[in-house]
């Protein structure tokens, strides 16, 4: 599947173009015939990557949770909203909460306690007057992009030389493409031999522009059967 880098939001709620493009943090929507599922981020295109690769990846323990069910059974055909923003991160999960409760979030797992119940920058989607906006995934030149160790998804990669190094490449039929370069520690590496299949834990990173996988530092690599 061809996730694109670059999505269409509707912005709800009464918020401009330019406070979503100002906001650190925004909370967005997923709607599919299936149900709507909210969530929080920094950077909502990399997110619903992100989303969408677990749902495809059999590795993956949110592989089969409700909302990559439905990405799997709707494919693309989703329809996605900004519903609030903020400054900061502790605001942004209260914010997210709040709009879990608010909206008929079925495709959420577990329901979020907010502390609140006012929820006053939320209104129902189908009553109001939405604006468009089209959000490209931001740009990491030079840096990485970081996830929590229970984020990453499991795949195979193939050990291979490179310039007298052993390297992680991903292999074919994963939900990441073919020949990703995988970062991991070396001394994991260096318990395996050229050819050998292994499974890691994984997140996708940007770095100048290039897209590569990242495992955590302390993560284990371990053969595949």
């Amino acid at each position: 599947m061809n996730i694109p880098n670059k999505i269409r939001f509707e912005v709800a709620n009464g918020l401009s173009n330019e406070e979503v493009l100002e906001a650190e943090f925004v909370i967005y929507a997923h709607e599919c015939s299936s149900g709507l599922y909210v969530g929080m981020a920094r950077d909502p295109v990399l997110r619903w990557q992100q989303h969408v690769q677990d749902a495809m990846n059999e590795h993956s323990q949110h592989n089969d949770d409700l909302f990559r069910e439905a990405i799997k059974r709707n494919k693309l055909n989703f329809k996605h909203y900004i519903l609030a923003g903020a400054k900061f991160e502790k605001a942004a999960k209260r914010k997210e909460a709040e709009a879990i409760r608010y909206y008929p979030s079925s495709l959420n797992m577990r329901p979020e306690n907010c502390g609140s119940d006012t929820y006053a920058c939320y209104k129902p989607l189908d009553k109001q007057i939405t604006t468009s906006i089209i959000l490209e995934k931001r740009s990491r030149s030079g840096t990485s992009i970081s996830r929590e160790d229970t984020d990453r998804v499991s795949i195979v990669a193939e050990v291979y030389m490179n310039s007298g190094r052993k390297r992680l490449r991903c292999t074919k039929g994963q939900s990441f493409k073919e020949g990703l370069r995988v970062e991991c520690s070396r001394s994991e590496r260096e318990k395996f031999n050229p050819g050998d299949k292994v499974i890691v834990k994984v997140a996708l990173s940007t770095q100048k522009g290039k897209d590569y996988l990242v495992a955590a530092k302390t993560s284990p690599l371990r053969l595949a059967k």
